[in-house]
């Protein structure tokens, strides 16, 4: 089973060696874009985990009435068993979140501003039943889950996620097309000193192993140039997803578990690839007389 693999040092010899070429890099170039896109895909599926963590149980209170009516409500919600906390949101800084959207004139027009607060739920709290209680109560509060507010958001961020899982079967079976190519041409550049051997009773699976020897280390060699390019843009360049967040998006590194994956990404790309050719070549090896 190994000499099918590794053929002996003595036929090895016999096979030309192609000083340049181009399968390596092309194996690089894939597994340096398969490791980045890789990695921005784990950094969007664990912002998407950790935005659902930080808004779980996070409810946002809002009432548009009268002052009155937002003691009122802020007074119910605290004390309702299933409320944890209740942070009511300065005045100040709702008039500056205004001021975001209609520039300096907000400061002089006499808008009614609602009363907000950040209402924490305890786990397991049915907040649904607590916003009908609290709507009854006083008509002109409202009370909404921050996962309302996020949904469209994190549906976003999981359609980018599937498309990078996309990308990287895409160009899983790119890498395979083009190494599956550079067999077959090293193959045919190779076809009279394979027919000798043919001539000499070599088999067909010595020839395959000679072949696709050279083709799996132009494949690890690749991949290993193409891994340390993308490691080195990783450390350096990369902004993590989950970092540009800000608080409710985590500390934005990959964890030890992710960098693992992304560390098995390129040997499964290139063992793909590589089983890929193999059955190529002995496709291509039958039809030699």
């Amino acid at each position: 089973m190994i000499g099918a693999w590794l053929p002996p040092p003595s036929l090895r010899r016999l096979l030309p060696d192609q000083k340049k070429r181009i399968a390596p890099w092309i194996v690089g170039l894939m597994t340096f874009v398969s490791l980045i896109v890789g990695a921005a895909g784990l950094g969007l599926l664990g912002a998407v985990e950790d935005l659902r963590a930080a808004s779980a149980g996070r409810w946002s209170l809002q009432v548009a009435g009268s002052a009155a009516d937002g003691v009122r409500a802020t007074a119910l919600v605290r004390a309702d068993k299933a409320v944890a906390s209740v942070a009511p949101v300065p005045a100040a800084d709702v008039r500056r979140s205004l001021e975001d959207w209609l520039g300096p004139a907000a400061g002089s027009l006499d808008l009614p501003l609602p009363m907000l607060a950040d209402v924490t739920l305890a786990p397991a709290a049915d907040g649904r039943a607590l916003a009908a209680r609290l709507r009854q109560q006083v008509p002109s509060a409202q009370l909404t889950p921050y996962a309302d507010e996020l949904r469209p958001l994190l549906g976003s961020l999981e359609a980018l996620t599937w498309l990078v899982i996309g990308l990287l079967m895409v160009l899983a079976l790119a890498m395979a097309a083009a190494v599956t190519l550079a067999a077959r041409a090293t193959l045919e550049a190779n076809r009279a000193t394979l027919d000798i051997f043919h001539g000499i009773g070599a088999t067909d699976a010595q020839l395959l192993a000679l072949v696709q020897r050279r083709i799996a280390l132009d494949s690890l060699i690749g991949g290993l140039i193409g891994g340390l390019a993308a490691a080195g843009v990783l450390m350096l360049a990369l902004v993590p997803a989950r970092g540009l967040l800000g608080g409710l998006g985590g500390p934005g590194l990959l964890t030890i578990g992710e960098l693992s994956l992304l560390a098995l990404l390129p040997m499964c790309q290139a063992a793909l690839a590589t089983a890929v050719a193999r059955r190529a070549l002995k496709q291509a090896l039958t039809a030699i007389p």
